[in-house]
């Protein structure tokens, strides 16, 4: 639990019910979590406050996904992005901003793994 105490992740979804299951998990293993419910949102919040990672859950084949994390990168390429992508459904080079990329149906075994590498843990 080490490694979460301090960084704050930035969620996020277009899918509500996933953000907050997302959001929760997270900090119930000691991470600080805020959530943004949109792109657009995001974008502001991240523009607002420091985060030191951010997942990217906007469920659209990966297109607004490209260019929300382009534009988090252009703000601050230091921070690291983690994209999580359906496995059938990608635009090609969505993910290519991103410091990681989980697949969906493998996120609860593979998201903390990702946290902990873009993190510099492991």
């Amino acid at each position: 639990m080490g490694l979460q105490r301090g960084k704050t992740v930035l969620c996020i979804g277009s899918d509500l019910i996933h953000l907050n299951l997302r959001c929760s998990l997270l900090k119930e293993h000691g991470w600080r979590v805020d959530s943004a419910g949109s792109g657009h949102e995001g974008v502001v919040r991240f523009g607002r406050e420091r985060f030191d990672v951010v997942i990217l859950d906007l469920n659209d084949g990966g297109a607004e996904s490209a260019l929300i994390a382009g534009e988090l990168k252009r703000q601050r390429p230091d921070v690291a992005i983690i994209i999580l992508v359906n496995a059938n459904v990608q635009t090609p080079g969505a993910t290519l901003q991103a410091d990681a990329v989980v697949e969906k149906s493998k996120e609860a075994e593979l998201l903390h793994k990702a946290l902990r590498k873009v993190l510099g843990a492991g």
